[in-house]
């Protein structure tokens, strides 16, 4: 009988920032509908209030995000980098928190960025996803 099992469609939001010199892992509880929406509207209030300062695409992604940002500088920076963090660490319900998220090096917390947002807010299933195994079939011979 076909039965849906919710552990086999997606997998737990594990961390690690061991490895990055931050002694912190953990699992994000999954964050509901109004966290996701809170954490849009945050990002974009962000982006919005930094276009006066820089150039940045609607719906940019954290890598994009980056390159439009190398305009600010100094204070502004720091502010626009913590306030990006809360707003992450909002959505994963303080596991990890603000500063964790802080204490890792640039290049790994825009990789965790970026793996949380394909995780919760473009959740699809991408290439390979799947553990099927594809067989091929013999060719029909003419009778």
């Amino acid at each position: 009988m076909p039965s849906f099992d919710a552990g086999a469609v997606v997998e737990a939001l594990t961390w690690d920032f061991h490895g990055a010199g931050v002694k912190a892992k953990g699992t994000i509880p999954e964050p509901t509908d109004r966290a996701i929406g809170d954490f849009l509207d945050g990002l974009r209030k962000l982006y919005t209030e930094a276009q006066g300062t820089a150039s940045m695409p609607e719906n940019a992604t954290p890598d994009q995000m980056l390159e439009a940002l190398s305009s600010l500088t100094g204070d502004k920076f720091v502010k626009f980098m913590a306030d990006t963090a809360q707003l992450f660490a909002d959505l994963c319900g303080g596991r990890p928190s603000q500063e964790q998220l802080l204490g890792l090096p640039m290049r790994v917390r825009v990789a965790f960025y970026s793996w949380l947002q394909s995780e919760v807010v473009s959740p699809e299933a991408g290439p390979g996803a799947g553990t099927a195994v594809v067989r091929s079939l013999p060719t029909a011979s003419a009778g």
